[in-house]
Parts: C-alpha cells; structure tokens; sequence
C-alpha cells in the first residue's frame, strides 16, 4: 500500500475513521532525517498493509496542522485509533524500534520473518559509504553479501545536506542521494539489503554469528561499518531536552530556528559547518568554542568571519541549560578566568565531535583509547575474517572518500583470508610505507 500525502482535510479524515489505524508522519522535503526513514515507512506500509494506513504531512505546506498538533521537531509520527491519539515517537532510529513503538502501542505482533539463509561470505553490518563500497566490491568477486542497515543507506553522511568534496559530482551532492546511489549501485550486482537491527555479534571462529532483529545470521567474514555518532555535552537534562530546543544537527532542525537566536558548540569541521547553515537561516548564531580560535580547517574561517550575524563566545564551555518548556539559554564559563556570563538563545546546537558506534563488539575487538576499533590501513582486526571500516576504525581522516577507500581495502583482504591467508591485523601497521 503507498503511503497517502496528507493535507489537513484529509488527516482529518483518515484520523477519525473507524477501523484501520493510522500511523501519520510530520515531514519536510528540507529534512535529511526524514528522507532517512522513508525506506522504511514504505516497507512498514507494506508489512501493515492490512491493519495501518500510513500517511505523511509536509509541515511546510501545512504549517497550522503541525502547530496545532504541537510538533516541535521532525520527523514525528502519531499513532491513532478511530479518532484517538495512541501514541507519538520522534525520530526512530531504526525500523526495529519503530515497529516496536507500532507493536506495542497497537498491542499487535508483526509476524516475524524466519531467517533460513545459507551462510553469507560476507555480513556487512551497516550501511554507510564504507559499508557498501565493501558490499559492491564483494559482489563483483562473486561473494555473497548482505548489509544490515537499521535505517536507511547513508549512515550519517545521509543526514549532510552537501558533499563538495567527493570526486565527479562537479555541483556536489546531498548525502542521502549519495546513499542511495551507493546502495542501488551495490544492489545491481546482487548485494542484499536488510533493514534490521543487529542485537549481538560472535566473531569468534572460522563462522561468525549476526543476530538480528528476526533472528540469526551466519557469515565467513564481517566488516564492522557501524560509523560514529554525535557526541554529546554532557550537561545536565541534555538528554530530556532534544526536541525542545537541544540539537544535534544544523541540516535537519536549523529550519525551526529560522529568524531565532541558536548557541552553536564546538569549534572544529563540523561544528564551522554547521555555523554557516545556522547563519543562513537564524536571526543570530552565537559559536561557543573552549579555545581562542577554531580548528577548523581554513576554508571556514573566512566566511564565518564575515558572516554578520555570528557573534563568537571564545574560551567558553556551557555549564547549564536554560529553560522552562523549552530552551532559553545557556550558561557560560570562561575557561581562564572561570568568570559566567548567560547567553539567551531558542536553541542550541551541539558539534563537539563523534562517538564510535562499538558497543556490539565490546569485549571482542581491540579498541584503542579513544573507543575506535583497532584496525589499521589494512582495516583488520585482531579477529580473523573480521574487517573495520569507515568512521568507526582508528584513522587519521573520516572522510566519505576514506570510507569508500576503506570498504574496497577490506574486500581484498577478505579475499585473501577466505583462500586460506592471513586474517589478523597487520603487524607492519601505520608506518608500512616508511623507510
């Protein structure tokens, strides 16, 4: 069953019928999230076809509708039962969790789909740059590969709303466009794609074991494509208040702010990008940063500089979080004179780097200091047949174009441990090429 355009006339409509429920959407084509989870709204419509209508709402061609439901940020979903509000999720972070906010809020059970497949050579688990350039690399070898993606292809670059700086798209590109065309170009070659979520991992032994939301994978090799996340601040009720004015990406939620005031942290690649999507957008954008200028490369300091409408707080770090219902503020501290001072703002947006997504492979896999797993220019682990690439290994650049580099360097060695050859991590490390 497609999925209904819904205008106020008809939300009203499919809301108060009687019999299936209705699982409605607040969207915008300027959100990257929501183009994110759109693969899998169509194949929960599918799934659901008999029990759900799903139905999205553009809020930017209906404003009044989304004010009058009280949506603060996007994407989020309502659930209704013949004219009764069920239930209401933000931003699911992957179709598991979403059927399981359906599941339960409807108290059905989707039928679980039993995993009978034959041992994958290789099990890719995510679905980012890395992860399907190792998918279409292991195709063209003739291996069997499926990517494990809870979401949507992508990973975070999905969420960048311009990549310049990936080769032959000479206007650049929109990360979840790219995404897709990763992922179709794997697909071509008969790479499998499940949207799933990865329970657990043993990597141990010459078969390694995937559970999955649905039940158990096997696989000769694994490459780890989990990626990295957003780091947060750490302050107080942080947490309690994203969707109410805390945020963590300027190219999903900086609209929500248009004409306002925002408190940008962070001072490196990310955060100067940000800063420059905010200044188009916000009425002022305040950058806090703890040193007395950006690292960030170059190319951002000049337009920031002369951006009129961004005022810098240098030396600082934000202590608190003001609010009532929403964001009002921050508190600030100078880092050399511990002297506060408030900053009153209707958001905040944090860029203070990422997280390794490693959790799953805690306690198996070498991980260095910083939480990254411990795979060289190699991309081994020290696990043989199991492969790291991407935003999630030790590197010196996370880059798209490093990921993708990534993903054909750990098909060719997996091709290698497959014939009978090496499959720990290098023992020449990242000075291989040194004299």
């Amino acid at each position: 069953m497609s999925i209904l355009n819904m205008n106020t006339e008809l939300y009203k409509k499919y809301i108060n019928q009687t019999g299936k429920s209705v699982l409605v959407e607040f969207w915008a084509p300027w959100c990257s999230y929501c183009r994110r989870l759109a693969p899998v709204l169509e194949q929960i419509a599918e799934e659901y076809q008999d029990t759900l209508v799903i139905g999205q709402v553009n809020i930017d061609e209906e404003p009044a509708l989304a004010e009058m439901e009280k949506i603060e940020v996007i994407p989020t979903l309502l659930l209704y039962q013949d004219g009764q509000l069920l239930g209401s999720t933000v931003a699911p972070e992957s179709k598991a969790q979403l059927e399981s906010f359906i599941n339960e809020t409807m108290n059905t059970k989707l039928e679980q789909q039993e995993v009978t497949d034959p041992v994958y050579d290789m099990i890719i688990v995510g679905g980012g740059p890395g992860g399907y350039t190792a998918a279409l690399y292991a195709a063209r070898a003739g291996l069997k590969a499926v990517v494990l993606e809870k979401l949507s292809a992508g990973g975070q670059m999905a969420l960048t709303e311009q990549i310049d700086n990936y080769p032959g798209f000479e206007e650049g590109i929109d990360g979840f466009t790219l995404g897709e065309k990763m992922r179709k170009g794997a697909e071509r070659f008969g790479v499998e794609t499940r949207l799933t979520e990865v329970l657990a991992l043993s990597l141990e032994g010459e078969t390694k074991k995937v559970e999955i939301s649905e039940g158990t994978l096997y696989g000769r090799t694994v490459v780890l494509a989990t990626g990295a996340s957003p780091r947060e601040l750490g302050v107080a009720e942080e947490k309690e208040l994203v969707g109410r004015g805390v945020n963590y990406c300027a190219a999903c939620d900086g609209m929500f702010y248009k004409g306002k005031t925002v408190v940008l942290v962070g001072g490196g690649n990310s955060a100067a990008a940000d800063a420059l999507i905010l200044s188009r957008i916000a009425e002022k954008v305040i950058l806090v940063h703890r040193r007395d200028t950006l690292r960030a490369t170059k190319i951002y300091h000049e337009p920031l500089m002369q951006a009129e409408n961004v005022e810098f707080r240098w030396n600082s770090t934000v202590t608190e979080i003001l609010h009532d219902e929403t964001v009002k503020g921050v508190r600030l501290r100078d880092v050399k004179t511990g002297e506060e001072s408030l900053a009153e703002c209707d958001g905040v947006f944090i860029s203070v780097g990422r997280k390794p997504a490693t959790d799953l492979v805690k306690g198996q896999i070498e991980l260095d200091s910083a939480g990254y797993v411990a795979a060289d220019e190699s991309t081994k682990t020290n696990i043989p047949g199991v492969f790291a690439v991407g935003d999630v290994r030790t590197k010196a650049l996370r880059q798209v174009v490093t990921a993708v580099a990534d993903g054909a360097v750990a098909v060719h060695y997996a091709e290698e441990y497959l014939a009978g050859g090496s499959g720990g991590i290098s023992v020449e490390g990242y000075c291989s090429d040194s004299t």
